[in-house]
């Protein structure tokens, strides 16, 4: 959504943060493409089978596509708006359209979203860790230790892999990380391809999963709420354009590597995953396409899950990221220069605080991150971005505004007019023919206003029901667990009263 009126400008001067300039465009949309890649898949691939598998081939395509659409659409907006105010950070735009009430929320928003995403993450890699164990114990003639188990398999890799990598001072840095991340991704759909083409797509032919229909039944919330996450791009996303070049070029590069990185590779990896994983277990797919048996042999498993437990690692780097700089801007404000004892501080927090939750309530880190992630992904991906393009098309008009007014305030001089009197004379063929011309500029000039609006105001707020629609979806999906709880624990106070 951008007019060809938008100025823009890329001006941040004294920016410590900034990528050398002397880095190239292809170099710049490369490195942005895998690095946002990595943030956009991270754990999100696991689920998707289990989402494929309820939805349906084809409605789960379409609904996939919608999401990626949306979440272009506002990442896009927030680009343009950076651009066009020189405001590199979420938190400055927010407060530049909607005051400090704005950029207080968006912090809060910023900080729930990504420290949820954080201990769900190290969860999920404590629920693949206790998998290596369980199927490693399974294997005839060996027997894990005791201490082995998913919560130190989970501390481990937080500390040795997701610590160190964290310590980088750019996000364009973990470029190698998320190179080596979306291998291991592509390895995993080899892996689920290779078996549902030697099995001939079992679930296909025994009708477990529609290519063209859609079943109602129960999960369906589930698995929209699991595609409406699988998208979301922006928190990581501001950060890194801070490391694009400078001016129009560097809008035009981060443009490119969102649209490549939503529509070419996030909807390939999750189309092909869905499809590959759904066929291969029908409605058997679990919510983590990990807890099937994808393989079998005490060393093939053991990679297998290795390897996914270093992928889940390298996808949270972005995510950590992300949370640093907006606690950092939260607690020294923009202006600060970088130490690398803050630097270290802020990474012991962050990682040290979600490693401590997972730890502690490890069933219920993953509730903590549905629930807060439900509404926080409302927030930062689709109220903000929409409100600050409202903003931003209100600005325009009032200047469209104020430049017609001038321009109606101009008239033609006497001599002129009076040069060129026959044009006023009703009746004659350059008076006809020019009147015809004032009436067809204004017809084009209500259309273009007409499509400004609809590209501009009607869109957006689209995109926001579309948003709001699939954050009430997950918003059911962990609340109905933690509601069905308390209604059965009720049930049985209830039942013990009457007893006694």
């Amino acid at each position: 959504m951008q007019r060809p009126d938008t100025p823009v400008s890329w001006v941040m001067e004294n920016d410590a943060d900034a990528w050398p300039q002397q880095d190239s465009h292809r170099r710049a949309y490369f490195s942005a493409c895998v690095t946002l890649t990595l943030g956009v898949l991270g754990s999100s691939v696991l689920p998707i089978p289990f989402a494929i598998s309820k939805t349906g081939v084809l409605v789960g395509c379409l609904t996939m596509l919608l999401v990626a659409w949306a979440n272009d659409a506002t990442s896009c907006m927030l680009i343009r708006a950076a651009a066009a105010t020189s405001k590199p950070t979420y938190e400055a735009l927010a407060e530049w359209a909607g005051g400090k009430p704005l950029k207080v929320f968006t912090q809060i928003s910023l900080l729930l979203l990504l420290w949820g995403t954080l201990c769900g993450g190290l969860a999920l890699i404590s629920d693949v860790g206790h998998i290596l164990v369980v199927r490693l114990s399974a294997v005839e003639g060996y027997t894990p230790p005791l201490w082995l188990n998913g919560r130190t398999c989970m501390t481990a890799v937080a500390l040795l892999v997701l610590y160190p990598l964290c310590l980088q001072r750019r996000m364009r840095e973990l470029e190698t990380a998320a190179t080596a991340g979306v291998v291991l991704v592509v390895a995993l759909i080899a892996l689920l391809a290779a078996q549902a083409i030697k099995q001939d797509f079992p679930a296909i032919q025994d009708g477990q999963l529609p290519l063209w229909s859609l079943e109602v039944d129960g999960h369906l919330p589930e698995a929209f709420a699991v595609v409406g996450y699988a998208f979301y791009m922006q928190p990581m996303m501001m950060p890194l354009l801070r490391e694009m070049p400078d001016g129009s070029a560097g809008v035009m590069v981060m443009q490119r590597a969102v649209h490549t990185t939503l529509y070419g590779v996030a909807l390939t990896v999750y189309f092909t995953m869905g499809l590959f994983g759904a066929s291969l277990f029908g409605q058997h797919t679990h919510g983590n396409i990990m807890v099937n048996e994808l393989i079998t042999g005490r060393v093939a498993t053991a990679a297998l899950y290795g390897c996914m437990l270093l992928y889940l690692a390298l996808g949270m780097t972005t995510t950590q990221f992300a949370l640093r700089q907006s606690l950092d801007l939260m607690v020294v404000g923009e202006d600060a220069q970088f130490t690398w004892l803050r630097q270290v501080v802020m990474t012991s927090i962050t990682v040290g605080s979600s490693l401590a939750v997972a730890l502690a309530v490890p069933d219920k880190a993953e509730k903590i991150y549905a629930v807060v992630g439900a509404s926080a992904v409302c927030a930062v991906c689709y109220i903000i971005p929409v409100y600050i393009q409202l903003h931003m098309y209100r600005i325009h008009k009032q200047r469209q505004k104020m430049v017609q007014e001038v321009d109606a305030g101009v008239v033609l001089s006497a001599p002129l007019l009076q040069e060129h009197n026959t044009l006023q004379e009703p009746g004659s063929t350059c008076y006809n023919r020019l009147n015809s011309n004032v009436k067809n500029h204004t017809t084009l000039c209500r259309l273009h206003s007409l499509l400004e609006v609809t590209h501009e105001a009607v869109l957006p707020v689209i995109i926001l029901l579309v948003g709001v629609g699939f954050s009430i979806a997950a918003l059911y999906v962990a609340l109905a667990p933690l509601l069905s709880q308390q209604r059965g624990g009720q049930q049985n106070r209830a039942s013990l009263a009457g007893q006694l």
